[in-house]
């Protein structure tokens, strides 16, 4: 984490991105990351690679995910297009979208030190406030896979990479909690791994759309950080012996967390019992 980032707030890191990004509300808006012209170009002299090329890799009712390969002319860069269709204009007047909030946490965790997709563009389509659709790109991260073939019958459970991956991201989790910040997508097909040899792994998060840095006292927010890890945990169904030295190697990357470590251990273990 540089000098610079060391002197500012989390929450002033994401509103320097959002800043840096030109978000308006009134009208459209794009922004490409440095070095990311040629991807710019393809999306606006090629809408058909967006709106119809490559293989789809996650959809739900008004969101879907593309896996795009640009033609050479463009750079060949693969990426990964989150394609939003805005469902409720209203909701979002005169607010971010989901899409602009999650460029900011692309780049504020970034500066934080969060292994993060490599951000490449990002946008809203408004009209007189309205907003009728947006989108962001990311660098498609080859090689890697997310956590699922780590839960239970997954083709890894047991493997060494699985306790490495639990206690790397729960590392970083513990990092955003120890200021305030509410993942609220803590689950292991969000983070995404591949091996390096010998039992190590390589991390990339994606999917930080409803990330929120709370001002709220340490009090408050331990509901918030209970309802992550339970997540997690709820997926994983550790044993208890594992899910409390997880806990542990947690607790030493947000220490401040206001309990302690057998504290956080029934605490957790009773939220992740409970139905999502």
């Amino acid at each position: 984490m540089s000098a610079e980032v060391g002197k500012v707030s989390p929450g002033q890191l994401k509103r320097r991105a959002l800043s840096k990004m030109g978000i308006r509300f009134r009208s459209s808006w794009f922004h490409v990351e440095p070095g990311f012209d040629a991807v710019k170009a393809a999306y606006f002299e090629a809408p058909e690679l967006f709106a119809s090329g490559g293989e789809v890799i996650w959809q739900t009712r008004n969101k879907m995910v593309r896996k795009i390969t640009l033609p050479e002319q463009y750079g060949s860069i693969t990426l990964a297009f989150k394609d939003y269709k805005c469902v409720k204009p209203l909701r979002y007047l005169l607010r971010c979208s989901k899409t602009a909030l999650e460029a900011a946490n692309y780049r504020a965790f970034a500066a934080l030190g969060i292994p993060m997709a490599k951000l490449l563009f990002a946008g809203d389509e408004r009209k007189s406030f309205h907003l009728k659709h947006s989108f962001l790109a990311t660098q498609f991260a080859d090689g890697y896979v997310d956590g699922r073939d780590f839960l239970p019958g997954g083709k890894l459970r047991g493997a060494p990479e699985q306790k490495v991956f639990i206690d790397r991201n729960l590392a970083f989790v513990g990092k955003l909690h120890s200021i305030h910040c509410f993942h609220k997508g803590v689950r292991v097909f969000n983070f995404l791994w591949k091996p390096l040899g010998d039992g190590e792994i390589d991390i990339v998060w994606i999917d930080v759309a409803s990330c929120r840095f709370l001002s709220i006292p340490g009090v408050l927010f331990r509901k918030y950080m209970i309802c992550d890890l339970a997540d997690f945990f709820r997926d994983l169904e550790l044993e208890d012996a594992e899910l409390r030295d997880a806990l542990n190697g947690y607790h030493k990357h947000n220490p401040r967390s206001g309990m302690t470590p057998d504290e956080l251990f029934r605490a957790v273990k009773a939220a992740a019992a409970r139905p999502r």
